[in-house]
Order: structure tokens, then C-alpha cells, then sequence
């Protein structure tokens, strides 16, 4: 073959398997999503309230661990949350005096992109293919419900935390299937890391690496390297967990526990993790490819991805997890069944030259496009499901809280109705009576109940229905905050009619304070609930 022809055939083939290509392709789409994230969101979405005023808890203290955090219902929640990233947001803000509302803004995706370079490293040793971890990652990166938690404010720690893990999954396969040693430390490491910012993740951490032990090294020495990274992790973040016991007992962990639908579930978790993703219109293709590609390395009988896929789903109720197998399952469909379909469907010198720079630039194109589409938060003439609904605040609710902190009392209550509520607290300074949000450190059943509450009131569309939600709940507000038309109540989207303003206008219970386009405050004006 000439010099000319080697070129030829190296560009048309040989340059998909290098990593290189790959990583650029996957950090550029994810790039990409997350600018558009940015160029649509002039507010963070969903909100982080609780972890800035964690955050802020910490500063407040002298960097030592708070008891409890204020102002998230009458007696606030107690703190017992992993604290790394509660740390960083402490010392971003004190050392360089960054917005913590910017932070929540633009750290997470900072996250996501660069969490996209130990998934590949990952997939690669897992799939042994380039192009298969490559396509993975893509996946990946553009996965609905895996940038819903990860690219919104919360991502602030839920995205550190999987960083983390998959950077230690990473450092897990080099352990216990390439039987390298040396990644024992960094392992140990990063579960450390991983326990000392979020606790779901940590789970997925553990069960993740019986897995790699069961399939890969189930020798006494894969077993002991196993439980080395578990004593180490455990050992290595005892300053903060031996705190959080002695101020409030092992209970306030198996508490916690309980709530969040917990670990397992039977047939309802099963319904959950492996039928209604099937349902949704923004995750539906991407887990049934997921499905199709579990099913054919079954076929192959490779079952470590597809076993961890179903263990995932049923042990956790997070989805988003469900995808860090179901990426790389999705890559092999679309590799091995999809691809040689299209190639057979074309011939001659496109089929030799062009095709793989073909597939990777459709793959691209549609990847981005798609990317882009559910990120979006507006709705198209049938209104599709959105990947991230409104943010919890917008100017008008700056602007009432701005209000709420210069005129009112330090120790004034409030009933907030909507999202809103998870900012609130953070925000002004003042008590949120009815607020869900740290309650599950309280145990299941006042977790439960704080929803209840939360759920019932934000919904409510007249004067009669707050005052008689007060007397039920046994709460006596001083003001309430009530949101104008488009709102969220818990990530689902309401409108609250205009009804309501006139009924609480003419209520004698309720005297309007503050309005503007967005947020109406009324003062309580005479007791509503029992005492």
C-alpha cells in the first residue's frame, strides 16, 4: 500500500480508537450543554438554599461543625450532612468573596464536564474499546436525568460526589481487574472523599466495588483489598462522623436512612427504577437503549455491566446512578448492533473512507442537539417534558426577599408557598414554618409529615385553604409569602390562579405587605392556627 493509502486507512479507522478523539468529542458536547444550560438560566435551577446556609453555618462558626442550621422549620434541622463541599463553598466565599448563589450556578457544571474524563478511562477498561467508551461517555454527558441533578444547584455536591465516585471506580477496576496494587491508596482516597460529601453516593460507591471484587478478583486478597478501601474510608473520615454521633447519637444516621424510599423495596422499587423511566418522555430512549444493550452482553455473556445496571436500580432509588452502567450498555447497542446495521446500508469508498467520520458526526450533531433540547425550559407546541423546570427564585423573588430582610424582625415567620422556600431561609435570615428540606435528619415520620405540610399549603388556591392548612398543621405564621402565577412545588410545575390574590385581599386574616409581578406577602393579621 502506498504512503498515501496508509494515511487514507489510518485516518478512516485507525483515529476512532484513540482516546484523544473521544475525550474531545464528549468534554465539547458536554461543553456545550452546559454553556446552553447557562444561556438559558439566569438563575440557578432547582435551588441549594440548605447547602449555602450549611456553608454559611460553618463560617459562622469558626469552621468548626454547627449543631443545627436555622430558620428550616421553628426549631431548624440538626446538621449531620457529610461536610467536604459545605467547606469549599466556605472558603470560596470567605477567601474570594464569590456569590454563593453564582457558585451553584456555575460550579456544578465546572463538575459535570470534568467528570466525563474518569467515566471514559472507566468505560475504556470495562468495554475494552475506545470507540465504545468514547460513545459511553457521550451518553453520559447528555443523559436527562443525570445532568437534572447534577447540572442544577444541588450539583454544587451531588456532582463533586460523583466525580468522586467515578473517578474511584476508575481507580477500583485498575485495582481489582488489572490487578494493579498501586490504585489502592487512591481508592481508599477517594472513598474518603466520596463519604465526606454525599451518603447516596457513597452507597453507590460500596455496592459498585462488591461487584468489581465479585467478578474481578474473588480472591481472599481481591476480598481484603475490598474491605481496606472500606476500613480506610471509614477510618479516614471519623473526625466528622464520630462529631456528628456524639452531638446527636448513631441514631440521627439510621434515622435518615429510612427516608428517601431507603435501600431496596421489593416490586415497587422495581417498578420504579425499570418500568417507568419507559414512561417518561425525557428518558425513555435513552433507557431503553440501556435495556437493549444489557440484554445483548447478556447475549455475549459479559454480565458485570448489566448485573450492576439491576443491582443499581433496585438497591437505590436515584436514577441518575441507574446510568453510569446504562451509558456504557447503550454504547454497546449502538456500537455493535446499530452501527454495523447502517454500514451494510451503505458501500464502496463511503463505507471504507468516510464512515466512521460520518457516524461520528451524526452521532455528534444529534447528541448536542438533543443535549441542548432537554436542557431547554421551554416548551414546545406539545409541551414536552423538560429536563430542569423553572429555578426556584427569579428577580421578583430577589427582590421580595431583599424586601423581607430589610422590613421585618429577625425573629419573624414565615409560610412560604412553593419552591421558593428552599431559598428562603438562606436568603433573609427568617424562620420557614413549613420546610422539608434537612427534616430527614429528624427521622421518617416528621420527614414525611414536613412534606405533607409543604405539599398541601404551597397548593393551596384561596384565603380558606391556608387559614384551615394552618389550623390543621398547628403553625402560627406572621407573614405568608405567596408566588404569582408559574411556580414549582418540589421540581413540579403549578399556576397559582388569580383567584387567590382577590380571595386573600378580602379576607380579614390577611393584610398584603409586599407585591410585585412575581410574589405576594401578606402579614397574618390575627392568629390562624390552634394554640
Amino acid at each position: 500500500m502506498s504512503l498515501k493509502g496508509r494515511v487514507r486507512a489510518s485516518f478512516s479507522t485507525g483515529w476512532v480508537e484513540r482516546d484523544g478523539v473521544w475525550l474531545s468529542v464528549a468534554v465539547t458536547v458536554g461543553t456545550l450543554v452546559y454553556l446552553t444550560y447557562l444561556a438559558i438560566y439566569p438563575y440557578p435551577a432547582h435551588g441549594a438554599g440548605l447547602y449555602l446556609a450549611i456553608a454559611e453555618q460553618i463560617s459562622m462558626h469558626g469552621y468548626r461543625l454547627p449543631e443545627t442550621i436555622p430558620h428550616y422549620t421553628a426549631g431548624g434541622v440538626p446538621f449531620a450532612y457529610p461536610p467536604l463541599m459545605f467547606y469549599v463553598i466556605a472558603v470560596l466565599h470567605d477567601a474570594l468573596g464569590l456569590d454563593p448563589i453564582s457558585l451553584t450556578r456555575y460550579l456544578p457544571g465546572l463538575f459535570t464536564v470534568v467528570y466525563l474524563i474518569p467515566y471514559y478511562y472507566l468505560a475504556k477498561e470495562l468495554l475494552e474499546s475506545p470507540a465504545q467508551a468514547g460513545s459511553a461517555t457521550v451518553v453520559l454527558a447528555i443523559t436527562p436525568v443525570v445532568l437534572k441533578w447534577h447540572l442544577a444547584a444541588g450539583g454544587i455536591v451531588r456532582a463533586a460526589a460523583f466525580l468522586f465516585v467515578l473517578t474511584g471506580l476508575y481507580t477500583g477496576i485498575r485495582t481489582f481487574k488489572a490487578k494493579d496494587r498501586r490504585w489502592l491508596f487512591p481508592s481508599i482516597v477517594l472513598f474518603t472523599l466520596t463519604i465526606l460529601t454525599h451518603p447516596v453516593y457513597t452507597a453507590f460507591f460500596g455496592l459498585s466495588y462488591l461487584l468489581m471484587v465479585g467478578f474481578f478478583d474473588r480472591s481472599w486478597s481481591g476480598v481484603g483489598l475490598g474491605a481496606s478501601v472500606a476500613i480506610g474510608g471509614i477510618i479516614l473520615a471519623a473526625p466528622w462522623w464520630w462529631h456528628v454521633v456524639s452531638m446527636h447519637g448513631i441514631s440521627i444516621f439510621t434515622a435518615a436512612a429510612g427516608t428517601h424510599d431507603g435501600l431496596g423495596g421489593g416490586i415497587a422499587r422495581l417498578f420504579d427504577s425499570f418500568v417507568k423511566p419507559l414512561l417518561s418522555q425525557s428518558q425513555w430512549l435513552f433507557y431503553a437503549l440501556s435495556v437493549a444493550g444489557s440484554l445483548a452482553l447478556v447475549r455475549q455473556r459479559k454480565l458485570f455491566v448489566p448485573t450492576w445496571m439491576l443491582l443499581t436500580g433496585y438497591l437505590l432509588t436515584q436514577d441518575r446512578l441507574l446510568y453510569v452502567a446504562g451509558a456504557m450498555a447503550a454504547a454497546v447497542f449502538i456500537c455493535e448492533v446499530c452501527l454495523p446495521i447502517a454500514k451494510r446500508q451503505l458501500g464502496g469508498e463511503l463505507r471504507e473512507r468516510y464512515i466512521s467520520l460520518l457516524l461520528l458526526a451524526l452521532i455528534s450533531s444529534s447528541i448536542v442537539a438533543g443535549g441542548v433540547l432537554m436542557t431547554t425550559d421551554s416548551a414546545t407546541e406539545n409541551r414536552i417534558e423538560t429536563l430542569l423546570p423553572a429555578s426556584y427564585m427569579d428577580r421578583h423573588d430577589e427582590r421580595a426577599m431583599g424586601w423581607v430582610k430589610r422590613h421585618t424582625l429577625p425573629s419573624s415567620r414565615f409560610v412560604v408557598l412553593g419552591d421558593a422556600a428552599e431559598l428562603f431561609p438562606f436568603l433573609t435570615h427568617r424562620t420557614s414554618l413549613m420546610s422539608p428540606w434537612g427534616v430527614e435528619w429528624k427521622g421518617n415520620p416528621q420527614f414525611e409529615r414536613q412534606k405533607r405540610l409543604y405539599d398541601s399549603t404551597s397548593a393551596c388556591k384561596s384565603a380558606g385553604c391556608l387559614t384551615q392548612s394552618f389550623q390543621n398543621a398547628d403553625r402560627q405564621p406572621e407573614y405568608v409569602y405567596v408566588p404569582k402565577g408559574e411556580y414549582t412545588i418540589r421540581r413540579d410545575d403549578h399556576v397559582q390562579s388569580i383567584r387567590m390574590r382577590r380571595s386573600l385581599v378580602r379576607s380579614p386574616e390577611y393584610t398584603l405587605v409586599f407585591e410585585n409581578r412575581g410574589v405576594m406577602i401578606y402579614r397574618v393579621s390575627r392568629v390562624t392556627a390552634r394554640t
